[in-house]
């Protein structure tokens, strides 16, 4: 190990023998995406998941959060990405208290902000995009939006350090190059690194099998981005979770865990930026460095996810009984179905013509189904269904298809993993179709009536480079070339300095 390297990463272990230090800028990774910036006695924290589970008892943070860590914390503000619930997370904020200075992105709805009042919160600011907000004294933020489904990135300028929060954004193109030409020199780069998807979820009945993932392809796309940024350190991040319910721990070996990250650098001889892990309570500052702990979380994995289990059987029992009495009753699906055949437009539709969609919720006092042909605007409830006479089916319990109804949140079905799509393959297009309609509902795009405002238009101009780049992707595809990541990111140049 080289003589800068170990002075930029220390143990926790020293960190007993050493009196109290007041650090002009300091950061710590606490959970799966929560990132706790101080600087000048100023306290930042960024998506706070830090108690139980999210994603209906599916995702539980790995390594597990320290318990009663929420209760020493006592930030001055905190920034919301998106509305997903890994970083929305109702029982956290409430633990924090209500009454904290929330800061989110001024996206072109207004669902983040109406659902933070929602739960009680009093003071909500909106981040216009690319506009500097100043947190404290030399200590300012930077929030940069991105994507049709609301998301953002966040950069984190503290006492002469910059850090780029990406979390689950996949900025890239102009909107990309924006950031580095007003942030050229960033030290620290966090992203997400796994299958926050439904990739996994699907039964091709004419393939014999579950469509499988890839789960290096993650770590070659967090690379690729870490060194276009051209940060000094690349911390995996907002992927830091596993999966303990009975329909889900399935997912476990399909993981893509910080380790697995730095693994891919290795192997492939990536050494700028240099990939630091780091654990719950994990973090830097301006006087040791890195202080990282010494414990292994990821040799005997299975085991640890064992005892996991067996620690958190109680909660996920309590709920299976709650689940197993849910009903989702013609009444709950009439109020979904007449929202979305209403509200979504006839060159929408067009999509779905000969392909309708059939729900299937399980619970214990029965199956239930229903059949939406969203092309001619009607529905029916199903006494007997097939694959042949019913060939694109969503399973999922009807406890989970009743959430998504009540709180308008369908986009958190496939990412909770709780979902089975059984289809043919030629059919996989239009499970998409279907979801990426859902959410378009659920961010306030759909009904129509929803979105042409003055506030849709006014935040779509400042992110004119977005609108852009979606008509330089759709060109490529034009001419018969297929999406990659990659090829939208800034040349990747390797960047020297060590951060002392």
């Amino acid at each position: 190990m080289c003589h800068c390297h170990q002075k930029s990463v220390s143990r926790k272990a020293s960190l007993a023998i050493k009196k109290p230090l007041e650090f002009r800028v300091k950061f710590r990774v606490l959970g799966h995406a929560c990132l706790e910036v101080t600087s000048n006695s100023r306290q930042l924290l960024c998506d706070p998941w830090l108690v139980g589970s999210c994603y209906w008892r599916s995702w539980w943070n790995y390594p597990p959060v320290p318990d009663g860590l929420v209760e020493t914390l006592k930030p001055d503000f905190i920034y919301l990405t998106h509305m997903h619930w890994d970083h929305f997370h109702g029982p956290t904020l409430r633990r924090l208290g209500l009454d904290m200075h929330m800061l989110v992105p001024k996206t072109p709805d207004r669902r983040i902000y109406e659902d933070l009042k929602a739960i009680g919160c009093t003071r909500i600011t909106e981040l216009v995009h690319g506009k500097p907000y100043q947190i404290g004294p030399d200590f300012q933020i930077t929030s940069y939006q991105f994507g049709h489904f609301p998301d953002s990135a966040l950069v984190i300028e503290a006492d002469g350090k910059t850090i780029l929060n990406a979390n689950d954004c996949k900025i890239m193109g102009a909107p990309l190059k924006q950031i580095l030409e007003r942030h050229s020199n960033i030290d620290f780069v966090l992203r997400s690194h796994s299958s926050a998807n439904a990739r996994l979820c699907f039964d091709i009945v004419d393939r014999g099998g579950a469509h499988i993932d890839n789960p290096e392809k993650y770590s070659a796309e967090f690379a690729d981005f870490a060194r276009a940024v051209r940060a000094k350190y690349a911390i995996p991040f907002a992927s830091n979770n596993c999966y303990l319910h009975p329909e889900t721990e399935q997912f476990n070996r399909y993981l893509n865990l910080g380790i697995d990250v730095k693994r891919y650098f290795e192997a492939h001889g990536i050494t700028e930026p240099e990939c630091v892990v780091c654990a719950p309570g994990d973090g830097w500052n301006d006087d040791l460095g890195f202080t990282l702990t010494d414990k292994d979380w990821y040799t005997n994995i299975d085991e640890h996810l064992t005892r996991y289990k067996e620690a958190n059987s109680d909660a996920l029992k309590k709920s299976a009984q709650q689940e197993a009495r849910a009903v989702l009753t013609d009444t709950i699906m009439a109020r979904y179905a007449s929202e979305l055949l209403s509200g979504t437009p006839s060159f929408v539709r067009r999509l779905f013509r000969g392909k309708p969609i059939t729900l299937v919720a399980h619970s214990a006092a029965g199956d239930t189904a229903y059949e939406l042909d969203i092309f001619g605007r009607k529905w029916r409830k199903l006494n007997a269904w097939n694959d042949n006479d019913n060939p694109i089916q969503i399973h999922a319990s009807a406890s989970v298809f009743i959430m998504c109804v009540k709180q308008v949140n369908w986009n958190s079905l496939g990412i909770s993993k709780r979902v089975r799509f059984r289809v043919k393959d030629e059919d996989k297009k239009i499970v998409t179709y279907f979801t990426e309609l859902n959410d378009l509902f659920d961010c306030e795009v759909l009904p129509l009536s929803k979105s042409l405002n003055p506030r849709f238009v006014g935040v779509w101009l400042r992110r004119w480079r977005e609108l852009a780049l979606y008509l330089r992707i759709a060109a490529d595809l034009g001419r018969g070339r297929e999406f990659a990541y990659r090829n939208y990111l800034p040349l990747i140049r390797a960047r020297s300095g060590a951060l002392h």
